[in-house]
Formats: structure tokens, sequence, C-alpha cells
């Protein structure tokens, strides 16, 4: 089956749940692009993702990575954004993990981070609207410290 890395075995047990109740079965080809997947850093492209998989003699097609990735998508494992460089990233959504991202406008690198007073803040304005805040996503936009040196 599945190779489970450390601290994935949520990952793999949800997909699990989520196949058998699609009635879907696990293929070699999808695990071996779901296990790549995993191996990589996070915000990771279709394309990038089927380019290292041809880096490693596998050839699934870009259109079985995408349709892999919407399963995953579907499956509420991974969350799919679109930076300012209109690029669509697929990342992990591990569970009860939150992080919002800053977002170089000069090279698009990501860098993620926490903030607890951030998050506080958010809730507060969710109560005083009596808003019950279920979800959100925060992407800070200007240029990180390796570009700033350039402009």
């Amino acid at each position: 089956m599945e190779k489970v890395l450390a601290g994935q075995e949520w990952f793999w047990e949800k997909l699990n749940h989520y196949l058998a109740k699609s009635q879907l079965k696990h293929s070699k080809q999808r695990n071996f692009i779901i296990e790549e997947f995993l191996a990589m850093d996070s915000h990771v492209s279709a394309e990038e993702l089927y380019s290292q998989l041809k880096n490693r003699d596998h050839n699934p097609g870009l259109a079985t990575v995408y349709r892999t990735l919407n399963l995953l998508k579907d499956a509420g494992l991974v969350d799919q954004k679109q930076f300012s460089d209109g690029k669509s990233v697929f990342e992990v959504m591990a569970p009860d993990s939150h992080h919002d991202h800053l977002i170089c406008l000069s090279c698009h690198k990501v860098i993620e981070f926490e903030n607890e007073e951030i998050e506080r803040l958010q809730e507060l304005v969710a109560k005083k609207h009596s808003f019950k805040l279920t979800k959100h996503s925060l992407e800070l936009f200007g240029h990180c410290s390796d570009c700033v040196k350039t402009l």
C-alpha cells in the first residue's frame, strides 16, 4: 500500500476514509504521486510535482497529477492557493494547524508565519459583528529581504 512517513498517518487515514466513502481505490500511480507530493516542500504546483515525478523516472501525465491533487483537495487534505504570480499551488492542510502567508511581489517567494495576536484580533472582529468565524486566509504582499536589497 502507501509509504507512511512519520507524522503522516492522519493523512493516509483520512484519504483511506475518503476513498472508501467515494467508492474509489488506491492505485500504485496515485500513491506514488501522493508520496512524492508529501515529500516536497509546501506550496507545490502541479507542474513542479509533474517535473519531479519525471526526474524520478515516473511519467504519470500532467492530467493525472492534476486529478490526484484535485482528489486530495476534495478530500479536504490539501488547499489550493493562487498567489501574486497567478500560479496555483497546493499545500497539505494538517489538522489543527493554521498559518498565514507573506508573499514577495518580486520573486514570488512565499513565507509561512503564525501569529497568535493576529488570530486573536480576527476573532474579536468576528465577535464584534456577531459573525461565527470558521475559516480564514491571510496573505500579506510586499518584498522579501533579498529583493528589498535590489529595489
